[in-house]
């Protein structure tokens, strides 16, 4: 009978002990995910205005910014998202080719950078192309998402026109 005691908090001391452990992991995760998030938002956040408002401004001087002539408020009233770019996909024409990046004019005629990794997926109707079966002059769409460097991590290239 006391050997069966013994086995039975055994037991719950280990259960106990495992739940405990379980808790801490997915404590550890989810500040792991946190830090990442925060890390990205940070680097993303040092690339805004060369990523959005073009070049950057620097107001430590102590002189009055001006934006293309055109203070803060002024130049964002007017620009009404014309020269906002979608960091999470972009439309256009392959301009130049590496082995990791693609160089995209899109319709507003602005340069953007696409990143390629192998987990991207290439496709031209339903069949699977390779980055070396893109040229110059493609139309392409591409989907990803914004790293930390300012450029499109691309998840999926649509070839649309190919030469």
């Amino acid at each position: 009978m006391e050997d069966l005691k013994k086995s039975t908090a055994l037991k719950i001391t280990l259960i106990i002990i495992g739940e405990i452990l379980l808790l801490f992991l997915v404590f550890s995760s989810g500040v792991a995910v946190g830090l990442k998030k925060a890390h990205f938002s940070n680097k993303f956040a040092d690339n805004y205005e060369r990523n959005f408002m073009g070049p950057h401004f620097d107001m430590r001087d102590g002189k009055k910014p001006e934006f293309f002539g055109k203070t803060p408020p002024d130049f964002m009233r007017e620009a009404e998202g014309r020269d906002f770019r979608n960091a999470h996909g972009i439309a256009g024409k392959i301009l130049s080719i590496s082995e990791t990046n693609l160089i995209i004019k899109d319709r507003d005629d602005k340069e953007n950078t696409v990143t390629i990794t192998e987990k991207t997926l290439i496709k031209l109707q339903r069949d699977d192309l390779k980055i070396a079966d893109l040229k110059t002059g493609d139309e392409i769409v591409v989907m990803g998402s914004p790293n930390e460097n300012g450029t499109i991590s691309a998840s999926l290239i649509r070839v649309f026109n190919s030469k």
